[in-house]
């Protein structure tokens, strides 16, 4: 796949994933609706993160890193008979492992009482975390059995589908969060029943699409396949660095339940806005050029894995520097808009606000570390990022703990936007000694301009936000539209500035979005 492939390919994925992030900030408007930054939110923000930080360990993160240059070998160089072997056989030990894992997490579920000592001082706090927790753990077995569906149909370059299953998840939230949110005994178990349902759908939605592929799943117990072991020996490293991560933002999310009541719903709500940018294009990026990059690494063809992560690179700097201004300078008013509706009250703004001034300066760290992770994956190399990001999860500790004190939910956004750039820049140079120079000229260039229109954006919706504070106040639906309007203005002022610096990264963005709109005709 060229340049122009993993561009065209990007954005149908984003198209599809942009809509995802309007499901899914509708998701958090009704979460926040309904619960603000409560208690109740608190509890469902940790009960949800349980069985979403082992789905980033076993489901897309080091089973699908490991699982897709696999896959792609045995579709370059095996018989059908043996590939569908190596998946049956994967597809029945991911499922007992699954299994065990949930039915065992129910029942440690009160063991949270002790992680969680400040939410056991307050009545009903943590029994409604652990009746939340036993709720909603399953979802980890549908959800890593859909990342599987999902890696399978990406190595056969098929994107959409598995794009769109986000979008199922959220309506069934929304759907079941307001057919049931006022009938059960706390909203947020509305919202859990939500989860569990979603989770079904997203993983049934993909099978028609593999089966198309004439791939289906069924129970093998042949567990000494070579593939599987292939898999599992890849998967070690790769599950240890997960590992290293998920622990890393768990104990951050300890250390935000001792502060202030809300503070690890607060955290939430920001990070969500912050995953809007980087699951509008940065995922996708780096969802295509996987398959991309372990296709050239199995052709042997080095100069094309550089040229396809350089051009990812590039789009990376593109996509996230004016983001990263942009939510700096309107992040009040964006909150305000988004949440500030029901039990999301003006003091959950100013929480969410804070939080998002320092989660928003990690962005091309965070984006430009998913890109170039993916080198280290095609080249079956799940070691290395592990190192990296054991290193990057000390730092990451001791500037939460340390920063925490003096700038509260503040602090621990900071310091998981430092240490997600330590992360790229500790890759970037451990690849540069084995594969050569990888930031050229043409990077640096396109960040540069990037930088400069993204400061001249700021800039301008500085004084137009100072200038419009007034009659934004004055009403939700006045704050809405000044709000819109700002930011239609900031990306009017970015891409026209690129274009008059003629940074040609915005000009192929802007032909293949005409393009793909085109054909959306």
């Amino acid at each position: 796949m060229d340049n122009r492939g993993i561009l065209r390919s990007a954005l149908g994925i984003s198209l599809v994933t942009i809509i995802s992030r309007v499901f899914g900030l509708l998701r958090e408007w009704l979460r926040g609706y309904l619960l603000g930054t409560s208690g109740s939110s608190d509890a469902f923000s940790i009960a949800f993160m349980l069985p979403n930080l082992l789905r980033r360990l076993v489901g897309e993160g080091a089973m699908t890193a490991a699982f897709v240059p696999v896959f792609s070998d045995y579709i370059e160089s095996e018989k059908r008979e043996k590939l569908e072997d190596f998946v049956h056989s994967f597809f029945t030990l991911v499922l007992l492992f699954l299994l065990f894992i949930s039915v065992a997490a129910i029942f440690a579920a009160p063991l949270l009482r002790y992680l969680l000592p400040a939410f056991a001082r307050i009545p009903g706090k943590i029994e409604l975390t652990v009746f939340l927790t036993r709720l909603m753990f399953p979802y980890i077995l549908f959800i890593s059995l859909a990342a599987l569906t999902q890696a399978i149909l990406n190595t056969y370059k098929v994107f959409v589908p598995s794009a769109t299953t986000p979008i199922l998840l959220n309506i069934a939230i929304i759907t079941i969060g307001l057919l049931l949110g006022r009938r059960v005994f706390d909203p947020a178990v509305a919202l859990g029943i939500g989860v569990i349902v979603g989770g079904i759908i997203q993983f049934i939605f993909q099978l028609p699409f593999m089966l198309r592929k004439k791939i289906g799943y069924r129970l093998s117990f042949h567990f000494k396949n070579p593939g599987v072991r292939k898999v599992f020996l890849l998967m070690i490293p790769g599950t240890v660095g997960a590992g290293v991560y998920q622990i890393n933002a768990f104990v951050s999310q300890l250390i935000a339940a001792r502060l202030e009541e809300g503070s690890v719903a607060a955290l939430r709500f920001s990070n969500v806005l912050v995953e809007v940018v980087l699951g509008g294009f940065i995922i996708s990026i780096s969802t295509v050029i996987l398959p991309a990059l372990s296709e050239k690494s199995s052709k042997g063809d080095r100069e094309g894995m550089m040229a396809n992560l350089r051009f990812a690179l590039r789009l990376v700097a593109l996509i996230t520097i004016p983001a990263t201004f942009g939510l700096i300078v309107l992040r009040e008013p964006i909150v305000r808009m988004l949440y500030e509706y029901g039990s999301f009250t003006g003091q959950s703004t100013v929480m969410v606000a804070y939080a998002l001034l320092f989660h928003a300066f990690g962005l091309t760290g965070s984006g430009g570390t998913r890109v170039i992770v993916q080198m280290f994956f095609a080249m079956k190399d799940t070691r290395t990022p592990v190192y990296v990001a054991g290193v990057c999860m000390a730092v990451n500790l001791v500037l939460c703990y340390y920063l925490s004190i003096s700038l509260a939910l503040g602090g621990i956004a900071l310091a998981g936007s430092i240490s997600a750039f330590l992360n790229f820049v500790l890759l970037l140079i451990i690849l540069k000694s084995r594969v050569g120079t990888i930031v050229d000229r043409e990077i640096v260039l396109c960040a540069l301009k990037s930088l400069l229109a993204s400061l001249l954006m700021a800039g301008g919706l500085y004084f137009l936000l100072e200038a419009a504070r007034g009659p934004m106040s004055e009403t939700k639906v006045s704050n809405a539209g000044y709000t819109l309007l700002l930011l239609l203005t900031g990306l009017f002022v970015f891409f026209g500035m690129n274009l008059l610096l003629k940074n040609r990264d915005v000009l192929r963005l802007a032909k293949a979005l005409a393009k793909k709109m085109g054909r959306g005709k």
